[in-house]
């Protein structure tokens, strides 16, 4: 009688297990489209036929990919303001929003924590007096065109500002000597200076500017969605996700660069 009893038991905990890693019916809506559809502060535009492939600023593509993937579905990407994520997600022309600025939203937006954040940091060559946020006053600083943040910290130290379509081409113009610093996120600058070739710039001012965490904005009545991400988020971060992906940011914009410093040179 014990066995049976035995074998009954764990057939009942492994049909809980079966039920606990079950992934709920969330986002009925993108599922029924086929796609996910994820509204972005800054959507760079498609490149150009001929032109060379450029890494964009920040994590936001991979981010929507990466979590595309766990929900088994393709990602559309749509520019969308936060103060207009509550009326899209209203008329379900998306069905997530990633951001830095959630601000005030509406009782109908749920806001979830990502658990990645970040702020401007200063890529500067190693043999310049440059240390301190005082010493950009006058100086050229350049950074992509999608880092608002960057930009709005460069010009309160009364810098000159300068934008690039792409962080590798800001980064170029600081290698090149036609900009004194070059402005990425904190979180992808170390695994940046790490490579070899920028431990010539590996020099940076002293911290200024708020951290600001990318959250993701989403309806409040998708009871489903709303706890799914909650543990998608959560199980990210146990994985090292982002610095997985911080890393892979790095390499592939310091790849770029050596494509636009090292490759024409090869031909020359």
């Amino acid at each position: 009688m014990i066995r049976p009893m035995r074998l009954f038991a764990l057939a009942a905990c492994l049909m809980l297990a079966g039920h606990a890693h079950a992934q709920p019916e969330t986002f009925p809506a993108a599922r029924a489209r086929g796609e996910l559809v994820v509204g972005i502060p800054y959507l760079a535009p498609p490149p150009v036929a001929g032109a060379k492939i450029r890494t964009p600023d920040g994590l936001d593509a991979v981010i929507t990919e990466k979590l595309g993937a766990s929900l088994g579905l393709p990602v559309r990407l749509v520019q969308l303001p936060a103060e207009q994520a509550a009326s899209a997600l209203a008329a379900g022309q998306v069905d997530l929003v990633l951001t830095d600025r959630a601000g005030d939203q509406p009782a109908a937006v749920a806001v979830q924590s990502t658990g990645y954040a970040a702020r401007p940091k200063a890529v500067i060559r190693s043999d310049t007096r440059l240390r301190q946020p005082a010493d950009a006053r006058g100086r050229s600083v350049c950074m992509a065109e999608a880092a608002t943040a960057a930009q709005a910290l460069a010009q309160s130290w009364g810098a000159v500002v300068r934008t690039y379509k792409a962080p590798s081409d800001a980064l170029v113009a600081v290698r090149e000597g036609s900009c004194d610093i070059g402005l990425v996120d904190d979180a992808v600058w170390e695994p940046l200076v790490r490579f070899p070739e920028w431990k010539k710039f590996s020099s940076t001012l002293a911290a200024d500017g708020a951290r600001r965490e990318r959250v993701w904005l989403l309806s409040a009545n998708d009871q489903a969605a709303r706890a799914w991400l909650g543990q998608e988020m959560r199980a990210w971060d146990r994985a090292g996700a982002w610095k997985a992906m911080t890393a892979k940011w790095a390499r592939d914009v310091a790849f770029d660069v050596y494509l636009d410093q090292e490759v024409p040179d090869c031909h020359g």
